[in-house]
C-alpha cells in the first residue's frame, strides 16, 4: 500500500473531525439557582458545547462545568467534581441540569 493514499484518508478524516467538534459550540443563555436561589453575576449569556455525550457549560463569570455521560444511564453525567448531575429536561430550546443543590438551565436562541 502506497504512503500518500493513506496520509490522504487521514487527513480527510481529521478536516471532518475538526468541522464537526466547531459546530457543537452554541451561545445560549443560563440561569444558576443554588437551593432554589438564582445566582448572581453567574446567569446570563453562555457558552454551550456538547460532543459524543460529554457536556461543557462555561458561565458569565468564567465557572465552566465539565460533564461526563455515565455507561447504561441516559441523562445522567458527573461533572468534574465527580458530583452526580441529572438533566431532568432537553426539549425544544432548552436544558435543565440538575445537581444536589445547584440547578442550571440553558436555553439556546
Amino acid at each position: 500500500p502506497s504512503l500518500i493514499p493513506m496520509c490522504l484518508i487521514a487527513g480527510l478524516e481529521l478536516a471532518s473531525w475538526t468541522t464537526t467538534t466547531l459546530a457543537d459550540t452554541n451561545q445560549a443563555d443560563c440561569e444558576e439557582r443554588e437551593h432554589g436561589d438564582k445566582k448572581r453575576g453567574q446567569s446570563g449569556p453562555c457558552l454551550f458545547s456538547q460532543r459524543q455525550g460529554f457536556i461543557d457549560i462555561r458561565l458569565t463569570n468564567g465557572k465552566e462545568y465539565n460533564l461526563s455521560p455515565q455507561d447504561g444511564k441516559p441523562g445522567v453525567y458527573k461533572d468534574q467534581d465527580g458530583r452526580r448531575v441529572e438533566r431532568t429536561e432537553a426539549e425544544g430550546n432548552m436544558h435543565k441540569y440538575k445537581w444536589e443543590h445547584r440547578n442550571i438551565t440553558v436555553t439556546f436562541n
